[in-house]
């Protein structure tokens, strides 16, 4: 890297910009999602291919919006942390971060809110996401290997889980998925519902794996290179 990469790289990484920074720049950015964001994403309209779950529309406007704000708080933040700080810091955020998320909605919603098993999913799905992501990591840490491809394997396998867990208890309890989409058959709407759920979370897998990677670089990480 240039002596400028470099140096960007570590105020980006230093104390005040971890613990102060970044997180405002975080909220700020979760708060735009629903608002800001989704207004300018409204006009946007993209179809699946009529033999891909009846050519409905896919919701590029959730996926890019609250979608993003679930995917940051239940699978970036605690995939992070459970890169570089273990499996606990990793399932303890994403039980957190999935709660705080999972309150969100509810004011978001307002009156249409309904609190049913779907939500205990979402916030089952965060700290599994942490939890076992942490623990794969820390076995490759215990064999001498902390490279891109073993944190990328421990996201992956944390964001399949959570993907699991958050569409099925979706599919199963929410009444939104019950009521039909769009009048989609069954198997249209669950593979929609997995796509959607794939998309944030693998997407998010990825970018976690390379703020840990980028983090390890200036010591955040234990272990050996």
């Amino acid at each position: 890297m240039s002596k400028t990469t470099d140096k960007l790289l570590g105020y980006i990484f230093s104390d005040i910009s971890l613990g102060v920074v970044i997180p405002i720049l975080i909220g700020v950015l979760i708060l735009a999602f629903p608002t800001v964001i989704e207004d300018l994403l409204a006009t946007i309209h993209i179809y699946a291919p009529p033999w891909l779950w009846g050519g409905t529309e896919i919701p590029l406007q959730h996926i890019l919006t609250i979608g993003t704000a679930e995917a940051i708080l239940t699978g970036g933040i605690p995939a992070v942390l459970g890169l570089i700080k273990g499996k606990w810091a990793g399932g303890a955020s994403g039980f957190l971060c999935s709660i705080l998320f999972t309150v969100s909605m509810a004011a978001y919603y307002g009156e249409w809110f309904v609190p049913t098993a779907d939500w205990l999913g979402v916030i089952v799905s965060g700290m599994l996401m942490g939890y076992i992501t942490g623990a794969l990591m820390e076995f490759f840490i215990k064999r001498g290997s902390v490279g891109f491809k073993s944190m990328l394997i421990s996201a992956l396998v944390g964001a399949i889980v959570a993907v699991i867990f958050t569409t099925q208890t979706y599919i199963w309890f929410s009444p939104m998925y019950s009521m039909g989409i769009n009048g989609m058959t069954s198997w249209d709407a669950v593979g929609l519902a997995y796509f959607t759920y794939a998309a944030i979370y693998g997407v998010w897998a990825l970018l976690a794996v390379i703020a840990a990677k980028v983090a390890y670089w200036y010591g955040v990480m234990p272990g050996k290179t």
